[in-house]
């Protein structure tokens, strides 16, 4: 009997996701008010680990990509001979070195998936979804109800419930691409799963992902956009959603107002709610960033005292010596490493999503979800720092632009002359 081992090819992407909170809490529990300090030990020793993926596959790398990471590389190297020069030490505040650190689990990653191909999908958002949903049920179940959503009560954070994104975006493109309804009945229960967790800067990376994947699946052959699938689409939600927002209203109108008040602080973000609170941050660090723009302040940026304070009490927001906790990607790499470590994570990326773009021919749906989720996360940067797990999917998406389209997409034959492997689902053709 042959057995598949290709459902390994998930372990890495798992492995790197469970760096966030929806994974960890089945260990730690979900009364730990910050990241454990046995996550950042398995941290580093991914770090590790994404080291010897790039010593035996650094070879299947793209030129572009591997120069990347020689520059990388380099910086590492020659923050590593600053922090000896100023502190006497190799890795003065590893707060600093994992921001660069990161990067290599990016490189880690895609160099796997070059060498062993791309994982199935399927099997991805399949392993990612149970891994939420058990969260939400075991850990966070009262977050599930009309009351907590009317007192903001959250249940996941940010970076949690941005998972659910790409699982959105999958059960869209198999609906489209196979008809699968139960595909569609899960689109319609993760879009208001993502509403009802009431992060906002979710609920705009989602706005963006989901126009932009359906723009991009015009390029995949097996996307359908028939009459029937955009009636089921568009209104078979308008309708139950008009009805349960009536019911909604009648029976929970804190509800509503809840939901008012959420539209208001987007609306406004520059006078209320948590974007308002953002804001204040940036305008108490633009004047370092402005000091040093180029190379930022790097390892003697962990030594500034805190520049950020409560409103409510005008004491410092955290203490000095750890870390400004920015929740500004953009504002994180300009402050610690100025325009060149904004540059050196996103002038790649950006390059090749660009290339496959302007490439002709057909697109994979999956290319398309995972294109469609780092368009979105440029936004989502805009409100909160980038997690690792994020830069795991970003090596993934470099490996899937990497992968010459199948001919069977380029040149679809009719149903009824395809054999049964080009009918396949793209999964069990790459099995």
């Amino acid at each position: 009997m042959k057995i598949n081992l290709r459902f390994l090819l998930v372990l890495p992407l798992l492995a790197v996701l469970a760096t966030n909170a929806a994974f960890w809490e089945f260990i730690y529990g979900p009364q730990v008010d910050q990241e454990p300090e046995g996550i950042k030990l398995y941290t580093y020793l991914l770090f590790a680990l994404s080291v010897a993926s790039l010593v035996f596959y650094g070879r299947y790398m793209e030129p572009l990509v591997r120069k990347w990471m020689y520059v990388v590389l380099a910086c590492i190297g020659g923050l590593m001979l600053e922090s000896y020069a100023d502190q006497g030490s190799w890795m003065a505040y590893p707060h600093v070195f994992s921001k660069l650190f990161v990067l290599l689990i990016m490189f880690g990653v895609y160099a796997f998936h070059r060498r062993f191909g791309l994982p199935s999908m399927s099997q991805l958002i399949g392993a990612l979804t149970f891994v939420l949903l058990a969260n939400l049920l075991v850990f966070h179940r009262d977050s599930l109800s009309l009351s907590a959503f009317a007192e903001n009560e959250r249940g996941f954070g940010s970076a949690a419930a941005y998972l659910f994104v790409p699982v959105t975006l999958y059960c869209l493109n198999r609906y489209l691409t196979h008809g699968n309804v139960l595909m569609l009945l899960c689109f319609f229960v993760c879009l208001p799963l993502i509403i009802f967790l009431q992060h906002r800067s979710v609920w705009i990376a989602t706005a963006i992902a989901v126009p932009l994947d359906l723009f991009l699946l015009l390029r995949t052959p097996g996307a359908r956009f028939s009459f029937t699938k955009v009636v089921m689409l568009i209104g078979l939600p308008a309708i139950l959603g008009s009805l349960g927002v009536t019911m909604v209203v009648l029976n929970n109108p804190e509800v509503v107002t809840r939901m008012q008040t959420n539209v208001e602080d987007m609306a406004n973000a520059d006078k209320q709610g948590t974007g308002s609170w953002r804001l204040k941050q940036i305008e108490s660090y633009m004047p370092l960033v402005y000091k040093r723009p180029v190379a930022g302040w790097r390892l003697e940026g962990f030594e500034v005292p805190m520049q950020f304070y409560d409103p409510s009490n005008d004491q410092p927001m955290w203490a000095d010596r750890t870390g400004h906790h920015f929740h500004n990607f953009y504002l994180d790499r300009a402050y610690y490493f100025g325009i060149i470590g904004i540059v050196m994570v996103l002038l790649v990326p950006l390059i090749r999503v660009g290339q496959r773009l302007f490439q002709r021919g057909p697109m994979r749906a999956d290319t398309a979800l995972l294109i469609s989720y780092f368009g979105c996360l440029l936004v989502f940067g805009a409100s909160y720092d980038w997690s690792t797990y994020h830069f795991g999917l970003l090596g993934l998406l470099l490996a899937a632009v990497a992968e010459p389209e199948p001919e069977t997409l380029a040149q679809p034959l009719p149903a009824h002359e395809a054999p049964v492997w080009a009918t396949a689902p793209a999964e069990l053709v790459a099995s």
